[in-house]
């Protein structure tokens, strides 16, 4: 996969999304600040699909980012689940769906495309869950450029 993480796009960066601490069981952070805060003073559904969306990336480029190259990936489809309301700061969590984890290399290796799903879920530092998110991911070999 391109070896670009989540936290390089400038994007990520403007909302303040960050990298969680080494040894960490999430894969991202983002502060309640007031850039991210709506007009309740809690975390806007956008800023927290932001960082879902970054997390699904991340969770891809970590799991499968050293097993394969040439590859790039876009998002397909995404289900979203706003559970509670986001009153400070969120950390997120992923995983691939038992599908992915069983069927993503060799798909890719035989048909030079596949789909992953990613889960992910938001938490604050309590643990309340505030959004649970399903990603879909198109991922494809990188065509030959042409002459």
């Amino acid at each position: 996969m391109v070896a670009l993480k989540a936290t390089d796009l400038a994007y990520n960066q403007a909302l303040g999304i960050r990298a969680a601490p080494s040894g960490a069981a999430h894969l991202l952070e983002l502060p309640l600040t007031p850039l991210v805060k709506n007009h309740l003073g809690i975390m806007h559904a956008a800023a927290q699909f932001s960082l879902a969306e970054a997390a699904s990336a991340e969770c891809l480029q970590r799991h499968y980012g050293t097993a394969v190259e040439g590859v790039f990936g876009v998002v397909r489809g995404v289900e979203v689940k706003y559970r509670r309301p986001a009153t400070g700061d969120l950390q997120a969590f992923g995983a691939p769906d038992e599908h992915t984890r069983e069927h993503l290399l060799a798909e890719l290796a035989g048909r030079g495309r596949t789909s992953a799903v990613i889960l992910i879920d938001l938490k604050d530092h309590a643990g309340t869950l505030t959004f649970h998110g399903k990603f879909e991911w198109f991922i494809s070999r990188v065509p030959p450029a042409s002459a």
